[in-house]
């Protein structure tokens, strides 16, 4: 009998492609046995925020702040969540599979194989996403491309991204968010 294997499933969105490289954000939200408890909570928080399942951009600056103040607040959904930043490049697809990489690898040990959810992800670039998660050796059991509105986790990492980016542009409420995230670890930069 082979040694079993962890499984964990990572949902994935960017930001700052509009930006043409001057910032560019990826947000890693990974998930393994809790899943359906996180699930849960994640749609209770939605509802209390009166976020719902709208994207970010389409969500009024209160209902983002209470948002993201009930999750931060949540260990249990904190030690999921991951983001990286970058400047001054546009290699997006690449950067969104280096930092999906980075997330996985600072969220697992041991044997484990990987689901990974990429938003706006088309069918040619789902073989071209796990070719290059697999090349820097992470255990990819499938790779599928979904729309943002239709899954909590993915909603998740939509307003991970959307939050981080408010932050750095300078959004005085979202730059005092993100300082207790990164100092409580509740979201931590890979």
């Amino acid at each position: 009998m082979g040694i079993k294997k962890n499984k964990f499933y990572a949902y994935v969105d960017e930001s700052g492609q509009d930006t043409k490289g001057v910032l560019f954000l990826v947000a890693v939200v990974i998930t393994g046995a809790e899943r359906d408890s996180i699930r849960q909570r994640l749609a209770q928080i939605e509802a209390a925020s009166e976020k719902h399942q709208r994207k970010w951009t389409k969500t009024h600056p209160n209902q983002r702040a209470r948002y993201i103040e009930q999750i931060v607040r949540v260990p249990a959904i904190g030690r999921h969540l991951f983001y990286s930043a970058y400047r001054g490049a546009q290699t997006y697809v690449d950067l969104t599979i280096l930092s999906t990489a980075k997330a996985l690898n600072a969220a697992t040990q041991g044997e484990y194989e990987a689901t990974i959810f990429v938003d706006g992800l088309g069918r040619t670039e789902r073989h071209r996403f796990a070719a290059g998660l697999r090349k820097l050796r992470i255990r990819v059991r499938k790779v599928r491309g979904v729309k943002d509105e239709s899954d909590e986790f993915i909603r998740l990492a939509d307003a991970i991204a959307g939050f981080v980016r408010d932050a750095i542009e300078g959004d005085e409420a979202m730059v005092k968010l993100l300082k207790t995230a990164a100092e409580t670890s509740i979201l931590k930069q890979v």
